[in-house]
């Protein structure tokens, strides 16, 4: 009896944070649909983003009536990298970020699940206490909801950047799940430092949301993705 109860406790965890889709838990695999491709990468000068502070992080929300049995996560990239590819040493230079090309990456072998100092720093909707053993257990279903075998890598890439700063709009696409969809970023600059947020949704990548019980306990279809980047040398 006590396995069958650890089991359910499990379920309910993984389907009111990260559980973006969970096998053998009332949710049906969705198969992958025809896959996009990034567009080439140019020619250029790179420039590693990975100054102090340099993260990202994506937090999923629980949903349906019964939200309240379980909790709200946040994932962080353990090996993110990131470059800037500039097309000479003057557009580097003058930080001429409109003709400049980013790309971001990062592996699901290597996520983080639930820092606790993510979770403070996010406040009371992330306040709630989990074990090392429940982060453990929903970490594993992640990574097995995401096939991360078979799609081991996220990766970002800018198609089009507009401004120069403080505030920048740009294009990009993402490739995750082995589909590659656009993906609109409102970025801001702050000296070395710049910052973005954007929000996707599962099903654009063939992965339906966690649901149970009609959907009395879900997760959110929209996750929402933060990310810092810090220039080691600005303007070099």
């Amino acid at each position: 009896m006590r396995k069958t109860q650890l089991s359910r406790r499990s379920c309910l965890a993984w389907g009111a944070g990260v559980g973006l889709q969970l096998s053998g838990c009332g949710a049906p695999p969705v198969g992958p649909a025809p896959a996009g491709e990034l567009p080439p990468l140019p020619l250029g000068l790179r420039e590693r983003l990975d100054g102090p502070g340099s993260g990202l992080r994506v937090q999923v929300f629980r949903a349906g009536a019964a939200a309240h049995l379980g909790h709200n996560h946040v994932i962080e990239a353990g090996d993110l990298w990131a470059d800037l590819i500039w097309p000479d040493a003057a557009a580097a230079r003058a930080s001429a970020w409109s003709k400049a090309t980013l790309v971001l990456g990062f592996s699901l072998a290597a996520l983080v699940i639930d820092p606790p100092a993510q979770r403070a720093r996010l406040g009371p909707d992330f306040a709630s206490v989990l074990s090392d053993a429940d982060r453990a257990g929903t970490l594993a279903n992640l990574r097995r909801a995401l096939s991360a075998e078979r799609f081991p890598q996220v990766r970002v890439q800018t198609t089009r950047i507009v401004g120069e700063g403080p505030s920048l709009a740009v294009e990009a696409v993402v490739a995750w799940h082995g589909q590659v969809r656009a993906l609109p970023l409102s970025v801001s600059l702050d000296g070395p430092r710049a910052q973005g947020r954007a929000v996707l949704r599962q099903r654009d990548f063939g992965i339906q949301p966690f649901s149970v019980l009609g959907g009395l306990l879900a997760v959110r279809d929209e996750v929402v993705v933060e990310f810092e980047l810090v220039r080691s040398t600005a303007g070099s």
